[in-house]
């Protein structure tokens, strides 16, 4: 009988060691969670698509406010089909904290500077998509004074936040 309750006593301390690490745990990624909300970033993105004949070197400016609303500005020069065009551009959205460091923007708003001559659905297709009916998903992982934003699959850049 005693041995029986030795074991129930020793399997309630280790659920119980394991409810404490896994709230430790969720409280730790809520911790680093809350330093996106009042935040600003900047980074420097290059990319090329071959096969769309692509070419973009964007200057980018993130901000993550506290009422869960957002800027993204991208200034810079775009290549599509070996023409030269420039991007001058800033997209405003809302944003839901989703599970982990998921986040659903909507509410997409984009707003495009007089300087900006660059196509809207190549810059939709390969840059940033404004799909109003759906929103789009991104993920943004904070580490020491960066962020690495991404989509669902893969990081896109590294973020280096603001000091304020």
């Amino acid at each position: 009988m005693k041995l029986k309750n030795k074991k129930i006593i020793i399997s309630l301390l280790v659920a119980l060691i394991i409810v404490i690490l896994a709230t430790l745990w969720i409280l730790t990624l809520q911790e680093k969670t809350q330093r996106l909300f009042g935040s600003d970033c900047s980074a420097t993105l290059s990319m090329r698509d071959k096969s769309a004949r692509f070419a973009a070197n964007l200057n980018i400016y993130l901000n993550m406010r506290e009422d869960r609303t957002g800027y993204l500005d991208m200034t810079g020069t775009v290549n599509s089909g070996g023409v030269d065009e420039r991007a001058a551009r800033s997209y405003s959205f809302d944003y839901a904290l989703q599970s982990g460091n998921t986040l659903h923007l909507t509410n997409i708003v984009l707003d495009k500077r007089a300087a900006d001559t660059a196509n809207d659905g190549l810059m939709d297709k390969l840059i940033f998509s404004i799909d109003s009916r759906t929103g789009r998903y991104v993920k943004i992982a904070a580490f020491n004074n960066a962020w690495a934003i991404g989509n669902l699959y893969s990081p896109l850049f590294v973020c280096v936040i603001n000091a304020s």
